[in-house]
């Protein structure tokens, strides 16, 4: 599902092996499912990262922050929301949101930056989103902002 500020949602089901031994979900399993919805997000464009990948072209984590407000448990069905905020040349900022029965229990966000097999910078490709310019990437401009 894609809103009118380009966010997918993806659910994913808490499993048992994800969770610390008071039944909640691992605070280190929290940055997965954030790219689970990253991937999706990608997807919906048209793109898998493994064809980036094969391209040459590669996203590393930059900066990541996570604002966890109420715990998930184990079998949960958790709303992972994803968009993008900004986006330069070589770089994409996500925003996240997760929730369980329509209950926000998470906010977080990402910077990711494009880099190439040598691990240096590189502008990233137009073609990564489908039917878009190299000056827009789902519908931000480079460089804009999609909060006003």
């Amino acid at each position: 599902m894609t809103t009118e500020r380009g966010e997918i949602a993806t659910t994913i089901r808490v499993r048992y092996s994800e969770c610390d031994s008071m039944g909640y979900l691992h605070h280190g399993r929290y940055f997965d499912y954030l790219e689970v919805a990253r991937l999706e997000l990608l997807r919906a464009h048209g793109v898998r990262y493994r064809d980036c990948e094969a391209e040459g072209v590669f996203f590393v984590l930059a900066k990541l922050s996570c604002r966890y407000l109420r715990p998930i448990r184990n079998d949960d069905q958790v709303v992972v929301r994803v968009w993008i905020q900004r986006i330069t040349g070589a770089r994409i900022d996500h925003a996240y949101e997760m929730e369980v029965d329509g209950v926000k229990t998470t906010e977080a966000s990402t910077t990711l930056a494009c880099v190439g097999r040598d691990g240096k910078p590189r502008p990233m490709p137009g073609y990564f989103w489908t039917g878009e310019s190299d000056e827009t990437v789902g519908g931000v401009a480079r460089g804009g902002d999609t909060q006003a």
